[in-house]
């Protein structure tokens, strides 16, 4: 891929950017492609509240597959991931599964990597937050981090992790925290940071302190009448 194709695909994705909510996405993302490196992923911190609240859709569901296309008339490379759907926590969806796209991946040896976006891989388990079923976004999970969840088997209740593998072990409502003491808001990295409200422990040794899933999904729906 030449250098022109390559400025014309950061040109393509920039423009991307301008669709995101500003509450969400701050600054551009970090592409690695056949060794070419551009800037780097920031976003701003949600908190819970905002996360479950804002999602159009959440559910509970395991990655059935995954498959990296490029774009014939962009030439972008996009990963598409297919959930078997095992339970809706907010929102309508008709159908067991559902297919999200997450923007990178290698295609025909090229390689396209966004820093701080944290694909799921085949056979994981979690609860998703999508931000829209329409919009097109470069991850369609709120808040990148914030709104990606795993669900750890364990006998004999499966157990909530963050992505970077900290169970959870409480999730606290904010949005009644005066704004004179509120933390303000922070720019976070995509793939490391959980939104205000969520609890957690420092390793995944302590896993068996964590909700379980559906400890988890009763917190989430309290918020969502709030």
């Amino acid at each position: 891929m030449s250098i022109v194709d390559i400025k014309r695909m950061f040109l393509l994705i920039s423009l991307r950017l301008r669709r995101f909510k500003p509450v969400s996405f701050v600054a551009a993302i970090s592409m690695s492609l056949s060794g070419f490196n551009l800037s780097a992923t920031t976003i701003l911190g949600m908190d819970i509240d905002e996360i479950a609240n804002q999602a159009e859709l959440i559910f509970e569901g395991e990655v059935l597959v995954r498959e990296t296309r490029q774009d014939n008339n962009t030439g972008i490379i996009n990963t598409y991931v297919t959930f078997q759907i095992s339970d809706i926590v907010k929102g309508e969806f008709n159908g067991d599964s559902i297919e999200l796209k997450f923007m990178g991946g290698t295609f025909q040896e090229q390689t396209v990597q966004v820093s701080g976006l944290t694909i799921p891989s085949e056979g994981e388990h979690g609860i998703y937050f999508v931000e829209s079923l329409n919009l097109d976004f470069i991850n369609p999970l709120l808040g990148w981090s914030q709104g990606h969840f795993i669900i750890i088997d364990r006998d004999p209740e499966a157990r909530i992790s963050t992505v970077d593998h900290k169970p959870v072990i409480q999730v606290e409502s904010v949005v009644e925290i005066p704004i004179s003491i509120k933390k303000p808001r922070a720019i976070i990295e995509g793939n490391n940071q959980v939104a205000a409200g969520i609890i957690t422990e420092a390793g995944p040794s302590e896993i068996d302190r964590a909700l379980t899933s559906d400890e988890f999904k009763i917190r989430i729906k309290q918020l969502l009448k709030n």
